[in-house]
């Protein structure tokens, strides 16, 4: 039997209070078995992941999908055909977009591989590790992502980037609002 606990670190009674959230026995552990972790390689995600692998540390197969989320790269073709014919350079084929396209995804892939390389070692039998690269706007795409593939549950980081970032919203936060299932936010 193992427990969980969550650190309540943002109440403003105590920095320090500690809530036991409760006992994982194996069937329950199951109930998450398609996991969402957004991934930056930012400290607090790789956290997130830990958390995940640990959550998910039972006998059945369970699906974490590690979700990268590139800067949108806007291959629109008018934009590239103003573009060329300022340059002075024949208009860019669609072939050649597309290429450029998978090969920005696939950089964003070997980086997400080279910065989760650790974790692979202490993933169990049971635990499938995909990675995901997908281009927009983080808190869309994770929320878009969670909708149309069954996630069950996100484990994603939060940076704590002060007043003014908590003022202006964050990704954790429109994520929060976004789903409509279980989020751990790992700060």
């Amino acid at each position: 039997m193992r427990q969980m606990y969550l650190s309540n670190v943002s109440h403003p009674l105590s920095s320090w209070s500690i809530m036991a959230v409760r006992s994982y026995h194996e069937r329950e552990a199951a109930m998450y078995r398609n996991i969402l972790v957004p991934f930056d390689g930012s400290e607090p995600s790789q956290r997130a992941l830990k958390a995940a692998i640990e959550m998910s540390s039972s006998s059945v197969p369970v699906v974490i999908t590690v979700l990268k989320v590139a800067a949108p790269m806007n291959f629109d073709d008018s934009t590239f055909e103003v573009a060329a014919r300022m340059a002075g350079v024949p208009k860019i084929d669609a072939a050649v977009l597309s290429a450029t396209r998978d090969n920005y995804n696939n950089e964003h892939r070997k980086s997400v591989q080279t910065q989760i390389q650790g974790f692979f070692a202490s993933v169990p039998d049971n635990i499938d590790i995909q990675i995901v690269i997908e281009n927009g706007r983080p808190q869309d795409v994770i929320c878009d992502y969670a909708n149309e593939h069954g996630i069950d549950c996100i484990a994603m980081g939060r940076r704590g980037l002060g007043v003014i970032r908590a003022a202006l919203g964050s990704v954790s936060s429109a994520v929060l609002r976004g789903v409509d299932l279980p989020v751990l936010v790992v700060k």
